[in-house]
């Protein structure tokens, strides 16, 4: 009986500050989903209309620009003939994952795709980092800055701060400096924020670990020996935590090509060899996990 008192004395002192609670937790979570609504129907292009093709997005950096996704889709279009597939390359040379981020709407939204294949990490992991960098790895949100509520009070706030000068300007930074273009946070947190954008248009993200570095040393694979396979791991435990398809590129060639051949004097970017290895990495590692056929099956209703 003093048990009941006890809990309804507790119920009389905190049900209007519990309601409160739920109240504001309510009118947050509708006012989350349709700022999400309202990014959908006006901030991204409308994808091509249905029936349409298949599109497929790599972004990445100068690796991605080389080739390797117009040799994907070949494969493609001959495994699957009935699906009408579209690849667009969107990969820059000396870009990082920040940088993809912030490029997102225009180099992957636009394209309405079904899928994005995201292979960032040798620029990232590069020791040259400058003041730019910085720039581009705040841009790319992570915690509470993934919520488009929280975006908008801090878009709001700065458009009122700024022309009284509230707000304290950035300090800069020495450049360049002699580590990672993009921190391992940031990269981590650039490529968690790559594969949400994705999910918010209704396309299927897809993550690539970096190519191998030639056995070799050079001074492009010589600066990176110190980074390469930690930045790898991050895109391993980025993949597993969102539970995104991963491509495995980073290991040693074990279907008897010579490492050599893949690279070019460099020891970092693919000869068209290379191009064409990686390709078949892509199109065969996400063969096994059914990636290509559940599109093709999605093309076909």
């Amino acid at each position: 009986m003093l048990q009941w008192r006890t809990m309804l004395r507790w119920w009389r002192s905190w049900r209007w500050p519990l309601a409160a609670i739920l109240v504001a937790a309510a009118l947050t979570t509708a006012a989350e989903l349709a700022l999400r609504s309202r990014y959908r129907r006006h901030v991204l292009p409308r994808g091509a209309p249905a029936p349409g093709p298949t599109t497929l997005v790599a972004l990445g950096d100068s690796i991605t620009a080389g080739g390797w996704p117009a040799l994907l889709v070949e494969r493609l279009r001959a495994v699957h003939p009935a699906v009408t597939w579209r690849m667009v390359n969107a990969g820059l040379p000396g870009d990082t994952a920040p940088r993809g981020y912030a490029r997102f709407e225009r180099d992957v939204a636009a394209a309405g795709p079904q899928a994005a294949l995201i292979a960032f990490g040798l620029n990232d992991c590069y020791p040259a980092r400058h003041g730019m960098d910085r720039e581009w790895e705040l841009s790319a949100p992570n915690g509470l800055e993934r919520s488009y509520l929280w975006r908008a009070v801090q878009a709001r706030i700065a458009r009122l701060a700024r022309p009284r000068d509230l707000l304290p300007a950035a300090a800069p930074e020495d450049v360049p400096q002699p580590f990672p273009r993009t921190s391992a946070a940031g990269f981590a947190d650039a490529l968690a924020a790559l594969v949400a954008r994705t999910r918010t248009i209704g396309a299927r993200p897809v993550l690539l670990t970096m190519t191998p570095l030639a056995d070799a040393e050079t001074e492009a694979t010589r600066s990176r020996a110190a980074t390469y396979t930690a930045y790898n791991r991050i895109i391993r435990t980025v993949a597993a935590q969102a539970r995104v398809p991963l491509v495995e590129l980073a290991q040693h060639p074990a279907d008897g090509i010579p490492l050599a051949s893949l690279l070019l004097p460099d020891g970092v970017h693919l000869t068209a060899t290379g191009q064409d290895w990686a390709a078949e990495q892509v199109f065969r590692q996400l063969a096994a996990a059914g990636f290509w056929q559940t599109l093709a099956e999605e093309a076909a209703r």
